[in-house]
């Protein structure tokens, strides 16, 4: 009698060229589902993916919807809205007269999501396109005292020195509207340490928007982003005015498909920290990158349960490569994310993106001999191979007989290999002047070696050691190009999973319920400093702390969940005084009562700090400063529940090999045998040369290598002359 099971969460992936569902029941146990994603429609791309994961279990979309409590969506609209200049709103903004270029300036980061042979080549660099007119940046007479390091004796931060000029507020808000702007942001100097000019200048605002009976917003960056930097804070505030309501509309419309099929609740998303938030959440553009999010959250759990706590995190998708470390069991957070070619003020979970997916074009210059890739994806398209106009590196795949043209999505998506052939040894080959496989196994070996690079600039330039760390290899394209990416690194282990291609998706559902805030404050604590300082100090993080508290356990409560349930986690950005970048940090203290309170909180940052960066590189004896606090509320969830096997022998049963198939490897063609994953068995060992085939990935294990699958059906990769471990003894 087939098993009847109980949907509860459902998490999503919906990335350029997949949309990857992960579907758990309220005993854990768990299923996948993958589409092509519909970037016109992402709501069909979504019903399509949940089907096909509920396929497992004999239930429809319906069926899920009707049963289930909570569905986790993260998409790629704010992003697409962003770079493609699209669909946002006409938007006007207030500054702080003075601060009108910042629109144009951009602290002179034009080189930022540049590679690095163009980051040294100043001709090279470029100015992003402006996301708004420059002429409806209006100047508004005003200042706050920000503060200075010298606090005993300076005007006290927060102290108003030129009073806001209301008439100057309310014409420039008569002459946006007259110019037809649908979003106003307001962002003022020093609103980070006193709101006060931004809320008076945005009442004003909403008066006369409402006069002319308007429904034009009005944002403030001290709401939006109430942290230091105001460049930053200007574009963090107009990237929400400009992309925040389209991007509310797409997973309202998503929200919308999941609720006529029977849902009750409110769809979720995930913000870049790893928070999650609804479709009211005012702070929109923090979802700017929340797919590749769950990807290192997924980690995050994987390695707590191996008890490795250093990964080298590897995520390969149809559109992009993301890279990502975890150090100790810490994930990085970055405060100023370097983002679409900006810096903004958000807390982002550390991830550097390159433009290597499997749907990467290959442009090649036939005068240089010179290949390079993308910026440009197929998405959706895959390649020539499917639907796409140019040729990317799943050509490649299929040519050299890496991928089954005839099992793509489980053969839902036929590809076409000899349209690849023709138009790989047109647009490549013969540029080249090389045979066609020659010219993909050079672009291979191209591809590999810049990803090898990428890897390194991540943990050898930060003076971390490879020996030290387990690659974690997954995403559709990550186990399919493992063997390329991982050639003569020394990595501790290198580990994939059988679910590799909806990892992401599977990280999204690992993760709690999370709400978060942040907000600017100016504490300074030189070496020497004294106890009556110490206290003077925390009680600006006091302040701070409960303010933030009483915000986030309101929001709690608007999705239904009780003060009770809600466990709240403080910490601190901070640097050592005279640094340029804060750094996070989670303290041990509820609250600073005592000296020997701010002497934890310094203590918790100098741990962080030596974790993070090479222990030489801390500097105590300048003494401290904390630049910004933030508290995150957790309500804990049922989360998917990796299950453990009785191991089988090594040999893989017969009904595993599917079949054999000539493979170019290694600059000849080879017999590599094919194997089903779905009937492979915890303690089985695949060794190569082989291919082991899934619907929705392919594992790529050369001659001289293996795979040997421990008792979660977890993937090692490794040398077969070098390990012949028992997967059951492997890390579990």
């Amino acid at each position: 009698m087939p098993a009847i099971h109980s949907p509860e969460i459902v998490a999503f992936d919906a990335g350029g060229t997949m949309t990857d569902s992960f579907l758990v029941d309220s005993s854990g146990e768990f299923v996948i589902g993958k589409a092509l994603t519909n970037r016109g429609n992402e709501g069909t791309s979504y019903l399509e993916s949940l089907n096909d994961a509920g396929g497992a279990w004999g239930l429809t979309s319906r069926d899920i919807h009707r049963r289930m409590n909570l569905s986790i969506y993260t998409g790629t609209g704010m992003l697409n809205t962003v770079l493609t200049r699209t669909a946002g709103q006409k938007v006007g903004m207030l500054v702080t007269r003075g601060l009108e270029g910042m629109v144009r300036n951009e602290r002179a980061l034009t080189w930022l999501g540049q590679s690095i042979r163009h980051i040294f080549h100043q001709s090279l660099h470029r100015h992003n396109q402006l996301l708004m007119d420059p002429q409806n940046v209006k100047p508004i007479t005003e200042r706050i005292c920000g503060g200075s390091y010298w606090a005993a004796s300076h005007i006290a931060a927060g102290t108003p020195l030129v009073p806001l000029a209301e008439m100057e507020v309310e014409r420039a808000i008569v002459e946006l509207l007259d110019d037809g702007v649908t979003s106003i942001g307001i962002c003022f100097m020093n609103s980070h340490v006193a709101p006060a000019h931004e809320r008076m200048a945005g009442e004003i605002a909403r008066a006369v928007v409402a006069k002319q009976g308007r429904a034009t917003p009005v944002l403030l960056s001290s709401d939006i982003c109430p942290v230091a930097r105001v460049e930053n804070r200007f574009q963090s505030l107009l990237i929400e005015c400009y992309a925040g309501e389209h991007t509310r509309a797409q997973l309202r419309s998503v929200e919308g498909r999941a609720k006529a099929e029977g849902y009750r609740n409110e769809l979720m998303t995930m913000l870049a920290y790893g928070g999650t938030a609804t479709t009211r959440y005012p702070r929109m553009y923090e979802t700017i990158i929340s797919g590749p999010i769950g990807g290192m959250l997924g980690a995050k759990a994987v390695g707590d349960l191996l008890g490795e706590p250093n990964l080298l995190c590897s995520d390969m998708g149809g559109t992009s490569w993301d890279v990502g470390v975890i150090v100790d069991g810490i994930i990085g957070i970055r405060k100023e994310p370097e983002f679409v070619g900006r810096r903004l003020n958000l807390p982002m979970v550390a991830i550097e993106s390159f433009g290597a997916g499997t749907g990467s074009c290959i442009r090649v210059d036939a005068k240089l001999k010179r290949v390079e890739f993308g910026p440009e994806s197929a998405g959706a398209d895959v390649g020539v191979c499917f639907r796409s106009s140019f040729v990317t590196i799943g050509d490649v795949d299929v040519v050299l007989g890496y991928l089954n043209p005839d099992n793509f999505l489980g053969g839902k998506v036929q590809l076409d290999r000899k349209r690849a052939e023709e138009a790989l040894r047109e647009r490549v080959a013969a540029p080249l002047g090389l045979d066609l496989f020659e010219a993909c196994t050079g672009v291979l070996d191209l591809l590999h070696s810049s990803m090898r690079d990428s890897l390194s600039v991540n943990l050898s330039n930060r003076g971390y050691n490879f020996g030290d760390y387990t690659l974690l290899v997954y995403g559709g394209g990550g186990p399919l190009h493992m063997w390329g990416v991982t050639e003569g690194v020394p990595f501790k282990n290198v580990l994939t999973v059988p679910w590799a291609a909806a990892f992401s998706a599977y990280g999204n559902a690992t993760g709690d319920y999370i709400y978060r805030q942040h907000k600017g404050v100016d504490v300074l604590l030189p070496t020497d400093a004294t106890g009556e300082l110490k206290m003077m100090m925390g009680q600006l993080l006091n302040t701070a702390w409960d303010e933030m508290e009483n915000r986030i356990v309101a929001d709690f409560a608007e999705s239904g969940f009780h003060r009770d349930q809600v466990a709240l986690r403080r910490g601190v950005y901070a640097r050592y005084l005279g640094q340029l970048e804060s750094w996070e940090c989670p303290v041990p203290v509820q609250r600073v009562h005592a000296p020997e309170a701010m002497d934890r909180v310094t203590g918790s940052f100098d741990h962080v700090y030596s974790v993070m960066l090479p222990r030489a590189a801390a500097f105590r004896e300048a003494g401290y400063q904390i630049t910004e606090v933030f508290v995150e509320g957790v309500v804990p969830k049922v989360k998917p529940v990796i299950p453990q096997y009785e191991l089988a022998g090594q040999a893989p049963p017969r009904q595993a090999l599917k079949a054999r198939r000539q493979v170019y490897h290694a600059r000849h063609w080879q017999e590599f045998d094919i194997w089903d994953m779905d009937s492979l068995k915890a303690g089985n060992s695949v060794p190569g040369p082989a291919v082991i085939e899934h619907s929705m990935s392919s594992f790529v294990i050369p001659p001289n290598k293996k795979i040997d699958l421990d008792d979660r059906r977890f993937m090692w990769y490794s040398s077969q002359v070098d390990s012949d471990r028992n997967p059951g003894a492997l890390p579990s």
